[in-house]
């Protein structure tokens, strides 16, 4: 069996990689809590410590568990019409974009709905070329044969 890695097109899901952020050593919480609007970050003074809630998936009704400050930034931050907007970096708005979305695959096609200032080709080179951003990488970079 021999592995090809395969080039992200437009049309290529990616999300936010945690195993990415368990190997960087950086802290995935922090980056999640900078994130908040001011209304939440004054709610949840660190990335410590914070509890988790209950929360009902709107298409399901399935009760989960989440983490906190990610609730609030669904719940709150996510809904206010400046949360994503075109003063923030790329990375940054794409990082938004999924951490809105729970982190469901969107490809620079989709994310481009969320993000329309940018065209899908430039949210492509911008999360494929050079470093990992924010641990946004594409869903399946490996193809087995």
């Amino acid at each position: 069996m021999t592995t090809t890695w395969i080039k992200p097109t437009v049309s290529s899901k990616f999300h936010i990689d945690f195993n990415w952020w368990e190997t960087s050593g950086l802290d995935f919480r922090l980056y999640l809590r900078n994130q908040l609007c001011e209304d939440c970050k004054s709610r949840f003074p660190s990335h410590r410590d914070t509890e988790m809630v209950d929360w009902i998936d709107p298409e399901t009704a399935e009760v989960k568990r989440t983490d906190a400050l990610w609730q609030c930034l669904r719940t709150v931050c996510a809904r206010k019409p400046d949360y994503i907007n075109n003063g923030l970096p790329l990375a940054t708005a794409v990082f938004r974009a999924f951490l809105a979305n729970n982190n469901a695959p969107l490809s620079p096609n989709e994310m481009h709905d969320l993000i329309p200032w940018k065209l899908p080709d430039v949210i492509l080179r911008t999360l494929t070329a050079g470093d990992t951003h924010m641990g946004i990488r594409p869903l399946q970079i490996v193809s087995r044969r």
